[in-house]
């Protein structure tokens, strides 16, 4: 078979596609919105270019030899086809990304992540905070960042960094010598858990009259510096305030959930790498176990 001009109109292959599939004419031109006389005009073009009939009329439309090898590359075109132009629009189309991220997570340490998304041109962003995991809807949010309890959903768990719980209290506070009157201390812990972390660090609690669970960095912020308070909260809580800090024995494990098609735009954006970068720089002087 010899071809002096092998350019082959597109609109002939998924033509010839649809009749392969249906084995009938008339089913393949309702499938493509045409005539009938239009589809065999096509098939009849697509055999003169190609010099060689397709189609066996006597066998109940059955692929000659011909016919088989065209399909399979057929098959391949029509797909590289719609992948082109997948990949065409994906250029266009600005990314956005809706965003969950744990109030435990203190201002600066949020404003790094949506910096590093800002980064990258065409990315809007919809940044909301939670204070309990269990009250978030997973499939309205492409990413989640959280800490503790791990998001169980469909989706991808990536680990962002681990640290130990540490006790904070204003500088003027030397923890070993204070009979604190107030325990603040982040929601991760039940009080029973604060106790024991106290308790391991020989802090006396006997004076205690006010204890306080929280999720909010803002509201830990503000109760580093009152009078016979202690702090119990991770270490980026509250991140490079000015306090007394000593480390506890308990860890406790940060993460970013996404949902599948996020986790592919933020590994193939180089976003992910950057985004734990962040957090294992935020350390605010405390050893990572």
């Amino acid at each position: 078979m010899k071809a002096t001009n092998r350019t082959i109109d597109v609109k002939y292959l998924r033509t010839f596609s649809h009749v392969a599939r249906h084995r009938s004419f008339t089913a393949a031109a309702e499938s493509l919105y045409l005539t009938q006389p239009a589809v065999s005009q096509h098939i009849k073009k697509l055999e003169s270019k190609i010099g060689a009939t397709i189609f066996d009329r006597k066998g109940g439309f059955g692929l000659t030899r011909h016919g088989k090898v065209l399909l399979e590359y057929v098959d391949q075109t029509m797909c590289m086809y719609e992948k082109l132009f997948e990949d065409l629009e994906e250029i266009d189309i600005c990314k956005k990304y809706s965003i969950a991220i744990s109030d435990s997570f203190n201002p600066e340490l949020v404003a790094k992540v949506i910096n590093t998304f800002r980064t990258y041109n065409d990315i809007e962003l919809a940044i909301t905070s939670f204070s309990d995991i269990d009250e978030v809807n997973k499939d309205n949010y492409d990413l989640i960042f959280g800490a503790g309890k791990v998001l169980a959903s469909n989706g991808k768990v990536f680990p962002l960094n681990r640290v130990q719980y540490i006790l904070a209290c204003d500088r003027s506070i030397v923890p070993e010598e204070c009979y604190p009157e107030r325990i603040v201390f982040c929601s991760f812990l039940t009080r029973r858990e604060a106790e024991v972390l106290l308790s391991s660090a020989r802090i006396d609690t006997s004076n205690v009259k006010s204890w306080l669970r929280t999720s909010s960095s803002r509201l830990m912020i503000n109760e580093l510096h009152a009078a016979n308070t202690f702090v119990i909260c991770p270490s980026w809580t509250i991140g490079e305030q000015s306090c007394n800090k000593r480390l506890l024995v308990e860890n406790v494990e940060m993460y970013i959930w996404c949902n599948e098609d996020a986790a592919k735009k933020i590994d193939q954006a180089g976003l992910r790498t950057l985004i734990t970068d962040i957090f294992n720089d935020n350390n605010s002087g405390i050893v990572i176990q």
